[in-house]
């Protein structure tokens, strides 16, 4: 595999953030999500982990007395969803909340790294709500993607 020492393409996709601000929201697949950890400096930027809103489900589904509305403030309306994990990571229950948010015009983005499972199970179960998704083949690229539209630090 070719290694090219420039800035990441994530630059030139995005020069210049058409909007401002904007409410970016970041939902790691693993509650140790490394890329997600490592992009914490952005003050602008909601992070949230799949396992809250598993829970939340587990919670209405065992008929606890949770308001029905509760899913709906947990998703909230943010400008942007960006999603991230590796590959292997369990994204069946983000694919509903990822589909909750494709049908309110919300974009949502998925950034799925490397990993030794090369199967792709986790890309794919989230490939059919993502608007735009990027395999990368190093770290970095989310941070990369929060600093290109205009996250700040």
């Amino acid at each position: 595999m070719t290694n090219y020492h420039v800035p990441s393409e994530v630059l030139y996709r995005i020069q210049t953030p058409n909007s401002a601000p904007r409410w970016i929201r970041v939902i790691a697949l693993s509650d140790d999500d490394p890329e997600t950890a490592n992009c914490r400096v952005y003050s602008d930027v909601e992070f949230v982990r799949a396992s809250e809103y598993a829970a939340l489900l587990q919670r209405l589904d065992c008929g606890s007395e949770v308001n029905p509305d509760t899913l709906d403030t947990w998703l909230g309306t943010p400008d942007i969803v960006v999603i991230s994990g590796r590959e292997g990571d369990d994204a069946s229950v983000i694919a509903n909340a990822a589909r909750a948010y494709r049908s309110r015009g919300i974009t949502v983005s998925v950034v799925i790294g490397p990993s030794a499972n090369h199967a792709h199970l986790t890309a794919d179960s989230l490939r059919p709500y993502a608007t735009m998704m990027v395999l990368p083949t190093r770290s970095g690229y989310l941070d990369d993607l929060l600093s290109a539209l205009g996250a700040i630090a």
